[in-house]
């Protein structure tokens, strides 16, 4: 909370201006509390966190979709933790739930989700993809710097994961989001 408004920008590729009109926002819903010594403190977190979710979910998520493909039958999806590449074809990253089976080494991914700073031509063309309206897997644009992640681990930050989980609405997905939440996010709480 501490960064300056430059750094956030950057970070969140928002305009400057805007994220003071969001901290000012923050504050007035007592999100943002300024000390005597002027440094900002994230209070009622949970809750913002819950609005958060709901607001990506709705209005941003939607934006970043790119398109929804499937593997091509002669894939093996069992191998799928290596498909992902960093190369001259941009950063790309897993989330929802690859990007959960990757940092809890408990879920078995069924639907996969792709973060890129590419187009989605070259993801598909790169992992033998087919367009698909209905398949298993959707490619999302990045929607922040991804210089400022690390992304050794081929995973968006696990507050993404978290929301991606928690969206998908099942059953398992959640159970995972919350262990997420309690083992990668307690500062959160």
């Amino acid at each position: 909370m501490q960064l300056s408004y430059r750094v956030l920008a950057k970070i969140t590729r928002i305009a400057i201006g805007s994220i003071s009109s969001i901290l000012n926002e923050l504050t007035e819903l007592s999100f943002i509390l300024k000390t005597s010594d002027k440094k900002r403190t994230l209070k009622n977190t949970q809750h913002l966190l819950n609005r958060w979710i709901i607001a990506y979910n709705d209005i941003l998520r939607p934006r970043l979709l790119k398109k929804r493909m499937r593997f091509s039958e002669n894939l093996d999806v069992k191998n799928w933790k290596n498909l992902l590449f960093n190369s001259s074809n941009g950063v790309n990253l897993w989330g929802g739930e690859p990007g959960a089976s990757i940092i809890t080494n408990q879920l078995k991914p069924s639907f996969f989700t792709i973060y890129t700073d590419s187009n989605w031509q070259n993801i598909a063309k790169e992992l033998k993809l087919i367009p698909d309206e209905q398949g298993e897997i959707e490619i999302l644009s990045t929607f922040w710097d991804t210089s400022v992640v690390d992304i050794q681990n081929k995973t968006v930050p696990a507050l993404l994961i978290y929301a991606d989980l928690i969206s998908s609405g099942y059953d398992r997905n959640i159970q995972i989001a919350n262990q997420i939440l309690e083992n990668e996010l307690q500062y959160i709480k």
